[in-house]
């Protein structure tokens, strides 16, 4: 299958960036989530907020290489390209469990540096789970580039999301929603910036095109996983919405349980001295 060329690479370059920013939208939630209620108790947020920035990372790359319109066929490893996968999910989730453990600033300085050096491998790893021949010539000024992008992205837009204390006017949706634009452009730029570096459009032919062809590895990337993204942000925002409804309701209970104490307490003192309610 040979990769899209023309006018189609210019609808999936747009295809990745959505991709981005959905899986940037996804983690700030669970990020925000976990920042209030902590990883111990909701360790499935953990884990889904993980998987979303990782799977979101993997898939807008994997879209922007066949966005390129190279001349060979495209194939892929499949122990490289998912186990690159499943070991930056697994970083990702150490991370995020630390930085919300640790809510200091010098531990979320050091947890976006290291969330964005393992983004950086992961984009790297995609692109070298190609097996492009003659040779990819990695150039090391994009490459700090890209690692510069993605640490200000993360870092950013994590600060803005656990710097914000619940019901504060600093946390609102549009304020998530600004987070999620710079990670997801921040994302984007450094895919792009490891594609310069990689060389990939001098290469002349994919030594894994026989192992996993392009369409296979697109349609997961494409189709299944933003599915999931759109499941996941749903899914949490039915949740926030059922906790809000939740503690307006107890809120309720309180003031009420307060009126008629202070009601009861009234009525009471009003009495004469020596006389008691009348039991009915």
């Amino acid at each position: 299958m040979r990769s899209f060329v023309g006018d189609s690479s210019v609808l999936l370059w747009v295809a990745s960036a959505l991709i981005a920013f959905l899986s940037a939208r996804t983690f700030v939630e669970y990020l925000r989530r976990l920042n209030y209620d902590g990883p111990v108790r909701l360790w499935r947020e953990l884990l889904l907020g993980a998987a979303a920035l990782t799977s979101g990372l993997w898939s807008a790359l994997v879209i922007d290489i066949s966005a390129q319109g190279v001349s060979f066929d495209v194939g892929y490893h499949p122990l490289k390209i998912f186990g690159c996968l499943l070991a930056t999910f697994a970083v990702m989730t150490m991370v995020l469990a630390w930085v919300t453990f640790r809510p200091a600033w010098p531990s979320q300085l050091a947890a976006a540096a290291l969330a964005a050096l393992t983004a950086g491998i992961l984009q790297v790893a995609v692109v070298w789970s190609i097996g492009a021949e003659p040779g990819l010539y990695w150039r090391a000024e994009p490459l700090v580039f890209a690692l510069m992008l993605l640490f200000t992205g993360i870092g950013v837009s994590g600060r803005m999301v656990v710097g914000a204390r619940r019901g504060a006017p600093a946390d609102r949706a549009s304020r998530r929603l600004l987070a999620s634009l710079v990670l997801g452009a921040c994302v984007v730029a450094a895919q792009e910036l490891v594609l310069i570096a990689s060389g990939v459009d001098r290469q002349i032919v994919s030594a894994h095109a026989r192992f996993l062809p392009e369409v296979a590895i697109m349609l997961l990337a494409g189709a299944v996983v933003p599915i999931g993204l759109v499941l996941l942000l749903v899914d949490q925002r039915s949740q926030q919405r059922a906790r809000a409804s939740e503690r307006a309701r107890h809120r309720r209970r309180h003031l009420a349980g307060g009126n008629e104490s202070m009601f009861s307490d009234s009525a009471f003192i009003a009495m004469p001295d020596g006389q008691k309610p009348q039991q009915r």
